[in-house]
C-alpha cells in the first residue's frame, strides 16, 4: 500500500505503474481511481486493444485478484470522468471500471452512485460522437496496434447483427460469442467467424465492415442510390450463359419473391436484384439473405397499387376472365417491349408515345402507365435492333452451310439511294427463311465499286463470306460489275464451288419483266385506246358518274372498276385488260351518249387486245410463281420458263398478226437470257426427286437438238464438280471402292475372266451421287409433293446430296424479296418525316422484317449486351 501511495506523489507515473510489484496486494477503486486521474488518456485504437475478448466457456480466476497490467490502467484512466462528485473532503473520480470493482452503494452514497451514471452515459456519447466525425478509414488505421481476433470483436460490437434478435439483458451490448480457434488464414477465419447476436437493423444506410484483414467487402443489405434507369444499366434476366465464371450452371431461384424480381448477375454469380416496380437495387448475394427483399415488398408502393387494381379488376362485374387476372404479373419489361413492337411493327413515328390520346388510353388501361418520350423510345428501338443483330451475327457464324442473298437499289423521297440485302437460308426444320440485313445509304457515284464495297462489308460483317453459294441481281450493268469483282476475290481464297459458275443467278421475273416489255412495244396501238378510255372515265368525277349510270341501266354487275396501269409495269397492264373487259358495251354506250368521248375501242381492237391478255397470262403465271418467299423457286424457274418458250413458239406461227409481232421480238430476248442462265436453272431441276438428270437430258435435246451433247456434257460436269466440292467439304470421296462376287473371283479355268466381269457389273458399289441419280423417280403427278421434306427424310440415306440440296434449293430465282423492302422504306420515309437518319431506317426496316418473320412479340430490351457491335461496324458514318 505504501508503493502505491508513492505512486500518487511521484511525478513520474507511468515508471512507478511498469516497476509495481507483482504480488502487492491491489489498491481500493477508489484510491486507484484518483491514483490514475492525472494518467493522459491514450488513443481509441489502445482501448480496444486493452479490452480482452470474451471468450465462450471460460471460467473467472478465483482468489485474489491480481494486480492490474499497465493497458488495463491506462484503461481505467481513459475512461473515468473529469467532474468532482460532492462533499468539501476533495475531488473523486470515479471511472466506469472502477464501478465494476465496487460495491453496491450505501443508501447515504446513493447521490455520488446517480452522478456516476450519469458521467459514463457522457463519456459513451462523447466517444461515440468522436467516432461519426471522424474521417473514413480502413481497419488497420482505426486499430493500427489490435491483433485480428480483437479488432473484430470490437466491429461486431458496433455492428447490428442481421439475422439474429438477441435476448437483450437491460442496456448491454449484445453478446458476441466466440470459437476459441484462431488462425491467420483467410479461409479458417471464414469457418469461425463470429455468431453475433443482436437486435435486427432496421437502418436503411448500409454497412460493409471488413471481417478480416484480407477478406471481401459485404454487400450492402440496400442499395441507398438512387434506382437506375432501365437504360443504364446493362441486366442480364436469368441468362447468365455469358459468364466467365467456373460454375456450370447458375443455383435456382425458387423463393416467391423472384416473381417481383430480376436477377442481376455479375461473372455468371447472382449479386443483386431489381424490383419489377419501383427499379429498386438490392443485394441478393448468397451472404446477403431475402429478407430485406420481403420487406420492401410489403411496402412497394407501385406494388401494391398494381394489386389493387388487380383485385379492383377481379371484383368488377365486367371481369369474367379472373383466370388471367389470376396468372398475370406486371413486368416493366414486357409493357416496354411491347410498345416497341408497336411502334416498330405499325410503322409508327417515335413521337407517338407523346400524343395526348395515346397517353390518356394508356393511363385508363394502367393508371401507373409510365410516360416515354420519343427520345427513349427511339432508343429503345435501335438498342433491341442492334441486340437482335448481333444475335443473328452469331447465329450465322455458327451455322454449317451455304446461304444465298438477293440485293437490289431504291431512290427514296430524299433522293437518296439505298441498298437492301436479304438473305435466305434453310433452317434445320428444313423450312425457307429470309432476313433483310442490311438496308443502308449507298455513296454516290452508284456504279459497280461502290456496291461491291457495300456487299463486302456486310459479308464480313455478318461471317458469311466463306458460307456462299448464289447471289440473286437484276440485270443492271453496276451489278454485273459489282458481281464480276465479288467472284474475282472469293475465287481467289477459294470460297466457291465450280469456279463461280453457279455464282450470279439473273432475276427471273426481271428476265420476263424485259421479255414483255420488248413485245409491247410493238403492241403500243392495240391497247392505246382502252387505256385512253380509262383515263377518260377517272378524270373528273362527272364522268364517272355518267358511266356508273350507264353500267345501272345496260345491267351490268361487277364490283371492280376498270383500272389504270402503270407503264413500266405490264403486270399492271395485263390488270387494266382484265378489268375493262366486262364494260366494253359500256364504252359504246357511252361513246354514243358524250361527244367528248372520242378513244371507244373498236370490236376488232377489243379482240386483238383479248389475244394480247391470254399470251400474256402466261408470264403473268410464270412470275408469281417464281416470285414466292414461302416455298423453293429456283427448282421451278426451269419449267417456267419452258412454258414460256413453248408459249412464244405456239403463238410464232399462229394466225394474228399482233401476237406474231410480238413473239418475234420476244423470242430474240428470250434466247439471249436462256443461253445465259440455263446452267443455273437445271441444276435445282437434278436435285428434284421427280426429274433428275433425265427430265434435264430430255428438256435440252428438245432445246438445243444436235447440239444438246455439249450443254448436257456441261450440265453433268457442273453438277459433279458441286458433289466433288460438297465432299470435300465432309471428308468423304466421290466414289466408293468397287467389291466383287467372292464366288465368281473363286473360279478357275477357262471363263474366270468372264465371270469376274459379269460379277463387277452387277455387284458395283456406286457412289452416292449415282445412286441418287439412277434411283427410282417420286411420281410427279403428286400435287402435294413437298421437295423440302422430301429431302429431310432421305437426309441420311444421301448425306452429302442432301446437304447440296439444301443450298441449292434456298437460293431464290428473283430478286421480288428484296424489292418487297422498298414499300416498307416509302411508308416509313415519307415528306413528313424526311430527318430520319439512314441508320435508324436501317434498324427500322430489318428490325420490322424480323418481327413479322418470327412473330415474336417480346424481345428483352433490358438485356442489351453493352460490347455488342454498333452500326458504325458496318462502315456506315
Amino acid at each position: 500500500m505504501q508503493s502505491s501511495t508513492k505512486s500518487v506523489a511521484s511525478p513520474s507515473l507511468p515508471t512507478s505503474l511498469h516497476c509495481a510489484p507483482a504480488m502487492s496486494l491491489p489498491p481500493s477503486p477508489v484510491v486507484r481511481a484518483a491514483t490514475l486521474a492525472s494518467v493522459p488518456a491514450p488513443s481509441r485504437a489502445h482501448q480496444a486493444e486493452a479490452r480482452p475478448p470474451l471468450i465462450h466457456g471460460a471460467a473467472m480466476p478465483s482468489g485474489p485478484a491480481p494486480p492490474l497490467p499497465v493497458q488495463e490502467r491506462m484503461e481505467l484512466a481513459s475512461q473515468s470522468v473529469p467532474e468532482e462528485v460532492g462533499g468539501s473532503g476533495g475531488a473523486h473520480l470515479i471511472s466506469s471500471s472502477a464501478k465494476k470493482h465496487k460495491k453496491p452503494p450505501a443508501m447515504g452514497n446513493q447521490k455520488r452512485h446517480l452522478v456516476a451514471k450519469r458521467a459514463e452515459t457522457s463519456q459513451k456519447k462523447q466517444s461515440a460522437k468522436k467516432r461519426v466525425n471522424s474521417p473514413t478509414m480502413g481497419n488497420q488505421q482505426k486499430y493500427p496496434t489490435s491483433s485480428p481476433l480483437k479488432r473484430h470483436a470490437e466491429i461486431s460490437k458496433q455492428r447490428p447483427a442481421k439475422r439474429f434478435k438477441s435476448p437483450m439483458v437491460g442496456n448491454k451490448s449484445p453478446l458476441v460469442i466466440r470459437s476459441p480457434l484462431v488462425t491467420g488464414s483467410p479461409m479458417m477465419r471464414l469457418v469461425v467467424s463470429p455468431v453475433v447476436m443482436g437486435p435486427r437493423s432496421t437502418s436503411r444506410s448500409p454497412t460493409s465492415p471488413v471481417l478480416a484483414p484480407h477478406a471481401p467487402e459485404r454487400s450492402p443489405s440496400r442499395s441507398t442510390s438512387p434506382s437506375p434507369n432501365l437504360d443504364d444499366q446493362t441486366i442480364s434476366v436469368d441468362n447468365p450463359d455469358n459468364s466467365t465464371s467456373s460454375r456450370s450452371k447458375p443455383r435456382k431461384l425458387r423463393f416467391e419473391i423472384w416473381n417481383d424480381m430480376d436477377p442481376i448477375y455479375n461473372g455468371g454469380k447472382l449479386m443483386q436484384a431489381r424490383c419489377k416496380h419501383c427499379n429498386e437495387v438490392f443485394a441478393a448475394a448468397r451472404n446477403s439473405g431475402t429478407s430485406h427483399m420481403r420487406r420492401h415488398l410489403v411496402v412497394c408502393e407501385p406494388r401494391l397499387k398494381m394489386h389493387d387494381m388487380v383485385e379492383q379488376l377481379k371484383s368488377s362485374e365486367l371481369s369474367t376472365e379472373t383466370t388471367v387476372l389470376t396468372n398475370w404479373k406486371f413486368d416493366r419489361t414486357i409493357t416496354r417491349c411491347e410498345l416497341v413492337r408497336l411502334i416498330v411493327l405499325h410503322e409508327l413515328p417515335f413521337s407517338f408515345v407523346e400524343y395526348d390520346g395515346f397517353r390518356s388510353y394508356s393511363l385508363s388501361l394502367n393508371p401507373l402507365a409510365e410516360k416515354v418520350s420519343r427520345v427513349t423510345i427511339k432508343e429503345n428501338c435501335m438498342e433491341v435492333y442492334k441486340n437482335q443483330r448481333a444475335s443473328l451475327r452469331d447465329m450465322f457464324k455458327d451455322y454449317n452451310y451455304r446461304v444465298s442473298l438477293t440485293a437490289d437499289l431504291w431512290t427514296s423521297n430524299q433522293n437518296s439511294g439505298y441498298m437492301v440485302v436479304t438473305c435466305h437460308y434453310i433452317d434445320d426444320e428444313w423450312r425457307v427463311q429470309k432476313k433483310i440485313i442490311r438496308f443502308c445509304v449507298v455513296n454516290t457515284p452508284h456504279d459497280g465499286f461502290n456496291l461491291y464495297s457495300v456487299m463486302l462489308q456486310t459479308l464480313r460483317y455478318y461471317n458469311i463470306e466463306d458460307k456462299l453459294y448464289s447471289i440473286t441481281l437484276d440485270n443492271a450493268s453496276a451489278n454485273k460489275s459489282m458481281m464480276d469483282l465479288l467472284q474475282l476475290n472469293l475465287v481467289k481464297k477459294s470460297l466457291l464451288h465450280c469456279k463461280g459458275d453457279l455464282f450470279h443467278v439473273r432475276c427471273a421475273a426481271h428476265v420476263l419483266n424485259l421479255i414483255v416489255q420488248d413485245g409491247l412495244q410493238v403492241i403500243e396501238l392495240v391497247i392505246d385506246n382502252i387505256r385512253e378510255s380509262v383515263k377518260y372515265i377517272k378524270s373528273s368525277q362527272s364522268r364517272k358518274e355518267k358511266f356508273e349510270e350507264i353500267i345501272v341501266e345496260m345491267g351490268i354487275y361487277c364490283r371492280s372498276r376498270p383500272s389504270l396501269d402503270v407503264p413500266t409495269r405490264w403486270n399492271s397492264t395485263c390488270d387494266m385488260l382484265e378489268s375493262a373487259f366486262p364494260f366494253q358495251e359500256a364504252f359504246h354506250e357511252l361513246a354514243e351518249k358524250d361527244k367528248d368521248y372520242l378513244y371507244c375501242p373498236t370490236a376488232e381492237e377489243w379482240q386483238r387486245a383479248c389475244a394480247v391478255y391470254k399470251f400474256l397470262k402466261v408470264f403473268e403465271s410464270a412470275t408469281r410463281v417464281v416470285s414466292g418467299t414461302r416455298y423453293p423457286t429456283s427448282n421451278l424457274y426451269f419449267h417456267e420458263i419452258w412454258s414460256v418458250k413453248v408459249a412464244l413458239e405456239s403463238k410464232e406461227s399462229s394466225g394474228n398478226k399482233t401476237v406474231a409481232s410480238m413473239v418475234h421480238r420476244m423470242k430474240n430476248k428470250f434466247a439471249k437470257y436462256w443461253m445465259i442462265s440455263y446452267l443455273s436453272n437445271c441444276i435445282p431441276v437434278i436435285l428434284d426427286p421427280r426429274f433428275k438428270f433425265r427430265f434435264v437430258d430430255f428438256r435440252l435435246k428438245q432445246a438445243f437438238g444436235d447440239n444438246a451433247s455439249v450443254h448436257i456434257a456441261k450440265i453433268d460436269r457442273a453438277i459433279r464438280s458441286l458433289f466433288n466440292g460438297y465432299s470435300s467439304e465432309t471428308g468423304e470421296s466421290l466414289q466408293s471402292s468397287t467389291q466383287g462376287n467372292g464366288t465368281a473371283s473363286s473360279l478357275k479355268g477357262h471363263w474366270a475372266d468372264w465371270s469376274t466381269h459379269v460379277s463387277a457389273e452387277s455387284n458395283q458399289v456406286t457412289g452416292e451421287l449415282d445412286r441418287y441419280l439412277h434411283d427410282d423417280l417420286f411420281p410427279c403427278d403428286d400435287d402435294s409433293f413437298d421437295i423440302l421434306h422430301w429431302w429431310k427424310m432421305h437426309t441420311t440415306k444421301y448425306p452429302i446430296v442432301a446437304r447440296m440440296a439444301r443450298d441449292v434449293l434456298a437460293a431464290p430465282a428473283s430478286t421480288v424479296p428484296s424489292e418487297s423492302a422498298f414499300s416498307t422504306g416509302g411508308r416509313i420515309i415519307y415528306d413528313h418525316r424526311t430527318r430520319l437518319s439512314g441508320n435508324t431506317v436501317e434498324g427500322l426496316i430489318c428490325f420490322q422484317d424480323w418481327l413479322r418473320e418470327s412473330g415474336s412479340s417480346y424481345f428483352d430490351i433490358i438485356k442489351i449486351n453493352s460490347s455488342s457491335s454498333s452500326i458504325e461496324e458496318l462502315g456506315v458514318a
